[in-house]
């Protein structure tokens, strides 16, 4: 509720001004015979001028009518009829119960009313607000609720006092009441109370929607009243869409001709420009526009041409913000109170807009994702502890808040047995499906060669890595990737987290098919696996079957030798001389790769830029290799003595990592590497001497 938290704080922080009597009373003449959203009842002390104002402003700011009831004399215990009204006509009845509430009997009458209301057919829901009360005083009648019974016992007819009290212990006992507490501020209770009522007035069965949509109208509620706009923004299959809907189908009876334009750009490239005007904008816009053609300033347009209408138009899935802005023409032709809202994977898209604000839609949590899960898979929104526990949070993990990725997998797996949903999962995941990879096919084919580069690098080598080293590397390639990496994440394909490069995983899925796709028609330029891999390097294939795969076109190579145990031909690496990065690794700690260099190695490509090559097994390195593009050097466990023989150019070299390399004896080489800025050789216990690094940040 960050945003919730926001709107709240705005209005807290005003001054705070009591009012009178009169000022308070809100049930007006006017209201009487009109229904309302919530009615809050309270004590007559500083709760009505604090936190009771406070909390009727912050729910009327998003459209919600609120009715507090009158100001009256603390003892009276019959309750008028506009008030009785108010209670009958309102869907949820607040009750703010404070430490002294009951020793008011017309509050305690109130409350008696409310929970018989609870109780009628069309009930209303009754919500009671433990404010600087604990829920066990109330409940027990002790502390100050039972100094005013004492006092009420003297006073009042026994079978009004126990209505009294019966009706404080149903208020304890409702699992929906909200505490205050020395941890939590009154904001936090606020905000509590208003994202409670938003569910419950605008209920929706979108898992996880009703709180986003709650967030989006604090944003706009917060603007001036003008034309106010959101773009919402988020990867593809996080939700953009339904969020928007059901925001339009929640505010759309505030407005005329409210319109929502799904699919805007098929829309437009389906209509044209003119069309699509003329059937969603309303007349008073349409004219604005059409005399635009002839005219530049707005002030010429007369008063009957420019009849005042507000609009609320829902523009979703922009991709082209070229084609939004014609079709809108400007914000300037659209009257004080209008409400635009755009949504795209693309934040820039919306920032070209002119978005006023911006709401990324973050993935579903864990809760909510399971919930979904489950009612696609089961047809129930809560798993019971241990039903198929294990293979729902497998899937919920892997699908990492994305709600078309959940659904999807939920009815694929519908109907299943635990162990067979667990093995249909684990091929659903080799094998992804065209329904999840179209989500981010089209984005992908709409980047230029250095930005699909480096998203492919990162799917490959470097999701989960810091900034800083992903940054090193693919700079080396001439891929700018200070540019490139903030251009994927506006395009919400990638992600920076603590630091850290991340990517979805159903995104690295897109990744891998697009490899697997590249092999099968032989233009494979970056190679994953021990099938495509293994007949490169080993010493038995010939050269003809080689020379057929096409290495000169291989950039990267990515292995899992842990279970591997080949002779590795000395000349695997000569004619692959596009390969930028190269990784040999072992995903099992227990276990290192296994090749087998007993035949040596006579080079490895001048356009490496990353080597990483755990257990490497040979004393050096090819001394034909020439490390001039070099940036990463990673070779923990190695067999290595020296690094070379001879002195190389080691110009480019930033990172070098040789930990546990325990045969390693000299590494003078390194004198020579002047942008060097990282070095590892933890468990180099055979290290003997160590170059001058003066020139080390």
């Amino acid at each position: 509720h960050t945003h919730t938290k926001k709107v709240v704080e705005e209005e807290m922080t005003k001054s705070s001004v009591k009012k009178t009597v009169t000022e308070q009373s809100t049930m007006s003449s006017s209201s009487k015979g009109a229904n309302h959203d919530v009615f809050i009842a309270c004590s007559c002390d500083g709760t009505r001028y604090s936190f009771v104002s406070h909390l009727s402003a912050a729910l009327k700011r998003l459209n919600i009518t609120v009715i507090e009831e009158d100001t009256l004399p603390e003892t009276r215990q019959y309750l008028p009829k506009k008030t009785r009204l108010a209670i009958e006509r309102s869907k949820i009845c607040v009750v703010v119960l404070s430490e002294n509430f009951a020793f008011s009997k017309h509050s305690l009458t109130t409350l008696v009313e409310a929970i018989e209301r609870r109780h009628s057919k069309t009930g209303a829901a009754v919500v009671p607000v433990f404010y600087g009360v604990d829920r066990s005083l109330v409940e027990q009648q002790i502390g100050k609720f039972g100094e005013a019974f004492s006092k009420h016992e003297t006073s009042e007819p026994e079978h009004r006092v126990t209505e009294w009290r019966n009706a404080l212990k149903e208020a304890a006992h409702i699992k929906e009441g909200l505490e205050s507490n020395d941890e939590s501020s009154d904001l936090n209770l606020v905000e509590d109370i208003v994202s409670y009522v938003h569910e419950r007035l605008f209920p929706t069965d979108e898992i996880g929607v009703s709180s986003r949509v709650l967030e989006i109208e604090n944003l706009l509620s917060k603007q001036s009243w003008v034309v106010r706009s959101v773009g919402i923004w988020g990867m593809a299959g996080i939700g953009k869409t339904t969020i928007a809907k059901a925001a339009f189908n929640q505010m759309k009876g505030n407005y005329k001709s409210p319109r929502f334009i799904a699919d805007f750009e098929k829309e437009f490239e389906k209509e044209g420009m003119y069309r699509l005007r003329m059937q969603h904008l309303p007349p008073n816009v349409k004219e604005k526009l059409d005399i635009n053609r002839c005219i530049t300033n707005q002030s010429q347009i007369s008063g009957d041409e420019s009849r005042e209408e507000s609009v609320f138009l829902v523009l979703d899935d922009v991709r082209n913000p070229i084609n939004a802005e014609s079709f809108l023409g400007g914000f300037e032709w659209f009257d004080p109170g209008s409400v635009l809202i755009i949504t795209s994977r693309d934040k820039q898209v919306l920032v070209q807009c002119r978005m006023v604000e911006i709401y990324e839609v973050k993935g579903l949590d864990d809760e909510e994702s399971l919930k979904l899960f489950s009612r696609c898979a089961l047809g129930e929104s809560q798993l019971e502890e241990g039903q198929l526990k294990e293979v729902s949070d497998m899937v919920v993990k892997y699908a990492n808040g994305n709600a078309k990725a959940l659904s999807y997998y939920g009815n694929e797996l519908k109907d299943k047995k635990p162990e067979e949903m667990e093995i249909a999962f684990e091929q659903l995941k080799l094998n992804p499906p065209a329904e999840i990879l179209k989500l981010f096919k089209s984005s992908y084919d709409e980047l230029s060669d250095d930005e699909k580069n480096i998203l492919m690098d990162v799917a490959c080598f470097f999701k989960g890595d810091t900034v800083d080293r992903v940054m090193q590397v693919l700079d080396g390639c001439g891929f700018f990737p200070c540019i490139g990496i903030d251009y994927l994440v506006e395009k919400s394909l990638l992600k920076i987290c603590g630091n850290r490069v991340e990517m979805h995983n159903l995104l690295q899925d897109l990744g891998r098919e697009i490899l697997n796709q590249e092999v099968m028609l032989g233009m494979g330029r970056r190679l994953c696996g021990v099938k495509n891999i293994q007949p490169l390097l080993e010493d038995e294939q010939n050269a003809s079957s080689k020379a057929a795969l096409g290495v000169e076109d291989i950039e990267s190579i990515l292995l899992e030798a842990s279970s591997l145990s080949f002779v590795v031909d000395p000349e695997a690496f000569q004619d692959m001389c596009n390969l930028r990065l190269l990784k040999i690794y072992s995903s099992d700690p227990e276990k290192r790769p296994g090749l087998d260099l007993s035949k040596g190695l006579v080079s490895l490509p001048y356009e490496l830029r990353l080597l990483h090559w755990e257990n490497y097994s040979l004393r050096t390195l090819p001394e034909d290799f020439d490390p001039d593009n070099l940036v990463e050097l990673n070779m923990p466990y190695s067999q290595l003595e020296e690094l070379w023989e001879e002195s190389k150019n080691l110009k480019s070299l930033k990172t070098i990592n040789l930990h546990h390399s325990e045969k390693l004896v000299d590494i003078q080489e390194l004198r020579d590497a002047h942008n060097l800025q990282a070095i590892d050789l933890q468990g180099c216990i055979s290290l003997q001497s160590f170059p001058d690094t003066e020139h080390l940040d």
